[in-house]
């Protein structure tokens, strides 16, 4: 169990063989301490040197966040297992593991694409029958290049190492966002409608509320690597640069589309950011401190599945309760992936099996 607390004042303790987990204004948890695989917590959550000590023991790792961003990890000299981790997520690179885990990153950015796409076609097959078949039409052409990747990942050649297709992969992955991009900026207000996918510095309001929330997403992602013990600058897709985190770039490739960019289109459809909430600055377009509290506060409810999804108790996947939808809690699905990547990494799986969206 990966068990996530970000509520301040929240209190860590031990009870004999239990992890003691009290929230203010809600009734304490009593974990079992062999059923925890990593903590996370935020800001104002405490942990007592018992359950610090207790925890070492069954080698849990305790990542420690602010606003979502990790800034320290505790990791206990009993867990060994994170090294032999890390040993095969490198070795990795150099294998066919390589590829496989570079080319599946590449899928699930072009399916969730399409997707979304999808997605927003069916709220307007009555109401714009015209956009409706241009949100068809774009899908059924990014499923032809999800096609034509699933054709070229049963050829990788034996001895085929990741560096040798990356280009082939970026370049379809690369066709799909450009399609995708252009139907996307077509559901918006005109204010809101003309723009060019651009990342530093952006040049328009919608380009500021993406990079903005992939900026928070890529956060959250980050310490979900770290709890799952992985090396957040080994990635595959991703080229290795200095400084640059590839594997938390290489995930962020399958939360895009269902986390960001559904939410933005959502606000600005329903009247929630003007551009008069923008300020064109030497740094591009940024937003107003008053609408950047107002989008951070969304998008904690959109990454944690409500306002009212705090920790990580709940069942992983959406469902209808008594008539109610029951959005997913997109922070255990990050932290659910890593896991799943170390798995595969380290033997325990056969395959890698992205994150892919329902619509």
């Amino acid at each position: 169990m990966d068990i996530i607390l970000e509520t301040p004042g929240t209190r860590v303790g031990k009870k004999q063989e239990m992890l003691k987990v009290s929230v203010p204004d809600k009734n304490p948890i009593e974990v079992p301490l062999r059923e925890v695989e990593s903590i996370i917590v935020g800001n104002g959550v405490q942990i007592t040197s018992q359950a610090l000590h207790s925890l070492s023991f069954y080698a849990v790792n305790i990542v420690y966040t602010s606003l979502g961003k990790p800034y320290g990890l505790y990791t206990p000299f009993a867990n060994v297992g994170t090294v032999f981790t890390r040993r095969q997520q490198l070795l990795a690179y150099e294998d066919w593991r390589g590829c496989h885990l570079a080319s599946q990153f590449v899928y699930a950015a072009i399916e969730n694409k399409r997707r979304l796409l999808l997605y927003f076609a069916k709220n307007r097959k009555q109401s714009n029958p015209k956009k409706y078949m241009r949100l068809k039409a774009a899908s059924r052409h990014i499923g032809r290049m999800r096609d034509s990747l699933l054709r070229f990942s049963k050829h990788f050649a034996k001895g085929k190492k990741v560096y040798n297709i990356r280009m082939e992969l970026m370049g379809l992955e690369g066709k799909a966002t450009a399609t995708y991009f252009l139907e996307y900026r077509n559901l918006f207000p005109k204010e809101f409608k003309i723009f060019t996918r651009t990342r530093r510095p952006p040049k328009d309001p919608m380009n500021s509320l993406l990079s903005l929330g992939y900026t928070v997403l890529q956060g959250h992602i980050t310490t979900s690597i770290a709890a799952a013990g992985l090396e957040l600058y080994g990635g595959f897709l991703h080229s290795d640069r200095s400084g640059k985190p590839s594997l938390a770039l290489d995930l962020l490739e399958e939360f895009r589309q269902p986390v960001i960019d559904r939410l933005v289109a959502r606000l600005i459809q329903k009247g929630q950011f003007k551009v008069d909430d923008f300020e064109n600055t030497l740094q591009g377009y940024r937003l107003s401190d008053d609408k950047k509290s107002f989008y951070y506060n969304e998008l904690r409810k959109e990454i944690m599945g409500g306002s009212k999804s705090e920790e990580l108790f709940e069942k992983p996947h959406e469902k209808s309760e008594k008539g109610k939808t029951v959005k997913l809690n997109y922070k255990k699905e990050m932290v659910r992936q890593a896991r799943k990547l170390a798995n595969y990494l380290i033997g325990a799986s056969s395959s890698y099996e992205p994150f892919i969206m329902n619509w």
